[in-house]
């Protein structure tokens, strides 16, 4: 059948067939309505994907920076997200007590630096409690190598940017739309099952997912 009259028929049997009402506010779904605070919440589903977090005071975000990176016997080559500003004292201080080599690279060279390094230490826009997934927004100072490319993420999320549910998320994605082309769900550690239903860590990313959960 032609296009023309293809497209002819549908117009045919949809006529007179009016849409649905979209709702105003999306309804919470039972998955994030289960009574859990958020900040309670977020650690228990995270590790359900292999990933830990935790929820530390500001005043010792230093130390838990430093206890993170003492966890792995991997190096200590850290590049660092420009989004985790906001906390640069106490991060530089914790990277310090840990030794590590700290990189924070200019824009041309990130793709180099993140695939040499041992850890990507970025914040996140936000964090999905009923998941434990993280929306990771890059942009030109925090390129999506930052967490993708080293083995081990490092992540330093404010609990205020923890939200229920996907509900919260979307509206969010929504306003992204012209300020990134590659906004991206993160939940837990990356894996796969592909080869022989055998899982594998680590195939598509970070085989190691960290979160600092900030009061």
């Amino acid at each position: 059948m032609e296009r023309a009259a293809f497209l002819e028929r549908v117009r045919e049997r949809l006529s007179g067939v009016g849409g649905f009402d979209l709702p105003s506010v999306v309804p919470l779904t039972p998955a994030s309505g289960n009574g859990l605070p958020p900040v309670e919440r977020f650690p228990i589903e995270l590790a359900k994907s292999g990933g830990l977090a935790r929820v530390v005071p500001r005043a010792r975000l230093a130390e838990a920076v430093a206890e993170v990176l003492g966890e792995l016997p991997s190096g200590r080559r850290v590049v660092v997200a420009a989004d985790v500003e906001p906390y640069r004292a106490e991060v530089d201080a914790g990277l310090e007590a840990a030794a590590a080599e700290v990189v924070r690279p200019p824009r041309e060279e990130w793709r180099a630096e993140a695939a040499t390094a041992d850890w990507g230490l970025t914040s996140a826009r936000l964090g999905v409690a009923s998941t434990g997934s993280l929306l990771i927004v890059p942009g030109p100072e925090t390129p999506r190598v930052a967490s993708l490319l080293p083995p081990a993420h490092l992540v330093i999320l404010p609990v205020e940017h923890l939200v229920p549910g996907l509900e919260q998320v979307m509206p969010v994605l929504t306003s992204l739309a012209d300020a990134s082309s590659a906004p991206v769900l993160i939940t837990g550690a990356s894996r796969t099952s592909d080869i022989e239903m055998t899982t594998v860590m680590g195939v598509h990313g970070p085989k190691v997912l960290r979160v600092l959960l900030v009061e």
